[in-house]
């Protein structure tokens, strides 16, 4: 029983995990322009720039 319990743990822990880190970039797809420095999403077309350099982790579109 204790066996099955942790499981159920392990599996909702995984399931929160994925909801967290998948729902921020929904469709994203972003590509970087160095020339402008900047991050463009093929999927919505939103643009933009980052602290750290890198894509951005969360969804920019407008609508959603």
């Amino acid at each position: 029983m204790p066996l099955v319990i942790l499981l159920a743990i392990v599996v909702l822990a995984v399931m929160f995990w994925r909801y967290r880190t998948v729902r921020l970039t929904r469709n994203c797809r972003w590509r970087e322009n160095r020339a402008a420095g900047e991050w463009r999403c093929a999927y919505c077309g939103a643009v933009t720039r980052t602290a750290n350099g890198g894509p951005p982790v969360i969804c920019l579109q407008e609508n959603g």
